[in-house]
Order: structure tokens, then C-alpha cells, then sequence
């Protein structure tokens, strides 16, 4: 496993900002906020698919309103189960590397939507190139935070094809898809907070985000339970 972390996953952060960002995620509850987003993703696409499917309905601005409304209700989850953040808590490097993805991933799907929109297709035909940048964003956190991302990688790659494939159905397709990568990951995360509040300090993050490296000794790990 080491190994193939070496090989996979570039040095671009140093082990304590590893471990600063895997207690702050349990601190924030990020693994309760990422499944209860998944359930609210799998509902609103469902509602995309059955509104192109049982109701024939294919105006863009109706299901521009849900991708909206989906988008502020993940915001509004990880407001209320992370809590608001102290004013004087630091952004940390890999918390805004990370934002900054997903800021950029939501910014491209968007304008693919709006391209879509200004061609006047009746289905959404770029729903494919979605799945793509997904998967890049993924590639992204696997290169700097943890290669163990790679898995959903390969799950919203799969998804574009089938999607490119079926398009009548890619809102299911995208549905199933995203919930399956957040349950995995929120659930990961839930059970390495778990167990790292038995244990009473972080010995590694939830997904294994702090690394052990070849030095012979490792730095000491982050405490999570330590008030910041």
C-alpha cells in the first residue's frame, strides 16, 4: 500500500497538513455532511429523471432550478452539521486546495449546462462531459490529499460512459453514482472519527490522509481532540 501511495500520490503537502486536515474534517463533522449530501443528490436527480422520463419535461430552466436548489441545500448541510466556523480558526492549505477544486468543478458544470441550454437540445447531451470533469477533480484529490480517491475515479468514469451510452437515463446513471462515491466517503470518514475519538488522537485521518512515510520516525500525529 505504501508503495503504491508513493507511486500514485505526489509530496506536494507535508504530513501535519495531512493530519490538520483530517481532524479538522472530523471536527466539522464532514462525514455526516458528505452522506447527507448524497442522499440529497440521489433525491434531486431522481426527481431530474423522473421529470424526463414519467413527464416528457425538458426545459432547461426547471432543472437548472433543482442543480440550484441541490447546491444550496449541501451548503446549508454542512452549515448546520459542521456548525459555524470560529472566526478565529485559520483557513488551512489543503482545506482551501480543496475548495477551490470543487469551486472550479461547480463553476464547469454549470457552463456545460448553459451550453447545453443555448443549443436548444431537448436532453442534457454534455451530461457526459460532467462525469468527466468529476472524475478529473477526483484525480486531483488523489494526486494531493489521497490516492484512495482514484476509486471514485473509476466510478464517475464509468458513469460518463454509460451516461454517453444511455443518455435517457443519465440522470439515474449520475444519481447512483454520486451517491455511492459520498456514502463511501462520509461513511469512511465517520467510522476513522470514531475511532480516533476512542483512541483520543488522530493516528491517521479517516481515508488515511496522513501518510506514513520512509523516514524512520514519522512525525508525531496531529491531536484531534486538542481545542484549536
Amino acid at each position: 500500500m505504501d508503495n503504491l501511495a508513493r507511486i500514485l500520490q505526489a509530496d506536494l503537502a507535508t504530513g501535519d497538513q495531512h493530519g490538520e486536515l483530517a481532524c479538522l474534517a472530523a471536527r466539522r463533522n464532514w462525514g455526516w455532511a458528505l452522506l447527507l449530501t448524497g442522499w440529497l443528490h440521489l433525491a434531486a436527480f431522481s426527481l431530474c429523471y423522473y421529470l424526463t422520463i414519467a413527464r416528457d419535461f425538458h426545459e432547461s430552466a426547471g432543472y437548472m432550478a433543482i442543480w440550484i436548489g441541490e447546491l444550496l441545500g449541501a451548503w446549508a448541510i454542512f452549515r448546520v452539521v459542521g456548525g459555524r466556523r470560529r472566526t478565529d480558526e485559520p483557513v488551512l492549505p489543503l482545506e482551501r486546495f480543496v475548495r477551490r477544486v470543487w469551486i472550479a468543478y461547480f463553476l464547469l458544470a454549470f457552463n456545460l449546462g448553459s451550453m447545453n441550454m443555448l443549443r436548444g437540445h431537448a436532453l442534457f447531451e454534455f451530461f457526459p462531459a460532467v462525469a468527466s470533469l468529476a472524475s478529473f477533480a477526483f484525480i486531483m484529490m488523489s494526486v494531493v490529499v489521497s490516492w484512495r480517491f482514484l476509486g471514485a475515479v473509476l466510478v464517475l468514469f464509468a458513469a460518463g460512459l454509460l451516461s454517453a451510452a444511455h443518455l435517457l437515463h443519465a440522470y439515474l446513471i449520475f444519481a447512483l453514482a454520486w451517491w455511492l462515491v459520498l456514502n463511501v466517503i462520509g461513511l469512511t470518514l465517520i467510522g476513522g472519527a470514531r475511532r480516533n475519538m476512542r483512541a483520543g488522537i488522530a493516528t491517521r485521518s479517516p481515508i488515511r490522509l496522513v501518510r506514513r512515510h520512509a523516514e524512520p520516525q514519522p512525525a508525531e500525529p496531529a491531536d484531534c481532540t486538542r481545542s484549536r
